[in-house]
């Protein structure tokens, strides 16, 4: 069970999305043999993605024992989710609503994190059922909007674990 947890790890490791010379988070998927973020669904980008992170970041705080190379990932990981933080912005609205879900400003929101974030720019991306990614959550059809979880707080409830881990 050891051995299979180290090489569990070590594939953690070798998914960590590198930008610009530094690890960010990791891809909601990953191609099996060759580790590299890939698309899923027709509306699932190649791309970071915050909520999967959030949550196995979570998971690797909780191991006993973490190596040198497993922290550095983890405090990565937390820093970059710090900087994708959104805030002045909500995300409300639905299926019973005009115009369903929108990403709408308000002040004193935040913060939010969008579901993924392009390997190119960093900035949060959005894919519809056709295959098109977009800029602006609010051009997608009417029908990816609802049926879709395209902003989350729930980021937060990792970085307030990490405050207590990396202490």
């Amino acid at each position: 069970a050891g051995e299979r947890v180290a090489r569990e790890l070590k594939c953690i490791l070798a998914t960590q999305i590198v930008m610009d010379g530094k690890k960010t988070v990791w891809a909601q998927h990953t191609d099996a043999l060759t580790l590299e973020p890939v698309s899923g669904r027709n509306f699932e980008p190649a791309a970071l993605s915050a909520g999967e992170s959030a949550d196995l970041l979570e998971s690797l705080m909780s191991l006993p024992h973490p190596s040198k190379e497993l922290v550095a990932a983890i405090h990565a990981a937390a820093a970059w989710l710090k900087s994708a933080e959104i805030y002045g912005y909500e995300y409300g609205g639905g299926r019973g609503t005009e115009g369903g879900r929108q990403l709408k400003a308000k002040e004193g929101s935040g913060p939010l994190w969008a579901r993924y974030y392009s390997l190119t720019t960093g900035k949060p991306v959005f894919g519809d059922r056709d295959k098109t990614i977009h800029d602006n959550v609010n051009e997608l059809s009417l029908e990816r909007r609802n049926g879709y979880a395209w902003y989350s707080g729930g980021e937060q409830k990792a970085l307030d674990e990490y405050a207590v881990w990396s202490k």
